[in-house]
């Protein structure tokens, strides 16, 4: 497969060279292209090789078979019609809003692709709901979905990571905050979802469901990385967890069963979706609470890509 990258720092663009280093996919060429402006002889380095950068007004989608967007582009939908008429894939991997269709390799593991496709990855929290929700679907029917996503400052990017280190540094040394936008260090910050009836309605879209309610609320934490989402369901028959909790373990959820190691910290090199602290419902036996926790970067992004791109690989064999 000849390969394109358009994206060259941040963590995404970064995890996702060195994990497709990693894998061995026997790709035939990698191309890297930048929507910034780039320096003369700016390149990264893949597989022991240097690879120039490139400016994407040099990309020719014929000399590609999938381009993947790790930055944002301010208007992707004529490009990758561009790119699908001349037989090229695409996937963006932004996890911002966009045209393509979203998609989560959990719910694909079947899939065979035999046409160029536009493929979005959506909000790193929906990735990590879906198949948990999904699992939920094993022999039942869902009603209804309650979630708060706690976000990281990695949410923001490396704007909101370094936004944090500063912040943490000066409070440390007794000194104030400087800048007029909210204190992201030692502070919690309850907000509502950008995009939230987007979001919500994409859930449901990902699922093939129509649910009677979906509500998805954000808090943001002042962690670096990681990101935990508490979910509330509830189905049209009993909770059968058992039966759950196989359908999980089958699509590689890791559960668990006590709280020992449950926590962004401990997981914070595991690229699984962890689903903990399971409550079925007190008073109801048509509710399921839990807790999830899957690292927004290097699962929904850097994973989820690589995944996408496997399948790929496999459909063209």
């Amino acid at each position: 497969m000849r390969l394109g990258l358009c994206g060259v720092g941040g963590p995404i663009a970064t995890g996702l060279r060195e994990q497709l280093a990693e894998l061995e996919l026997g790709l035939s060429s990698l191309s890297v292209f930048s929507l910034a402006p780039i320096e003369e002889g700016a390149s990264v380095r893949f597989e022991g090789r240097t690879v120039p950068v490139m400016a994407l007004s040099d990309l020719e989608f014929s000399e590609l078979d999938l381009l993947v967007m790790l930055e944002p582009h301010p208007e992707m939908v004529e490009p990758a019609d561009n790119a699908n008429a001349l037989g090229c894939h695409v996937i963006d991997a932004t996890m911002a809003p966009a045209a393509g269709r979203w998609v989560v390799p959990e719910l694909m593991l079947d899939e065979r692709v035999d046409y160029p496709v536009y493929w979005a990855l959506p909000h790193a929290a929906l990735s990590a709901m879906a198949p948990v929700l999904e699992g939920l679907q094993a022999g039942n029917e869902l009603l209804s979905v309650d979630a708060l996503i706690c976000e990281s400052a990695s949410a923001y990017g490396d704007k909101g990571t370094r936004q944090l280190a500063a912040e943490t540094a000066r409070l440390l040394n007794g000194q104030g905050i400087e800048g007029d936008g909210p204190q992201l260090a030692f502070n919690l910050l309850p907000d509502s979802l950008e995009n939230a009836e987007v979001l919500e309605q994409g859930l449901q879209d990902l699922l093939g469901v129509r649910l009677s309610a979906c509500r998805l609320d954000r808090a943001q934490m002042p962690l670096f990385y990681g990101q935990a989402t508490h979910l509330t369901a509830t189905l049209a028959q009993p909770l059968m967890l058992d039966s759950c909790m196989a359908a999980w373990r089958e699509s590689g959820i890791h559960v668990f069963e006590s709280k020992e190691g449950f926590s962004t910290v401990a997981l914070a090199e595991d690229d699984r979706i962890h689903l903990g602290g399971l409550q079925p419902g007190r008073s109801d036996d048509h509710t399921l609470r839990a807790w999830i926790i899957a690292d927004n970067i290097r699962k929904g992004a850097v994973v989820n890509t690589t995944r996408l791109i496997e399948i790929l690989i496999k459909s063209s064999i």
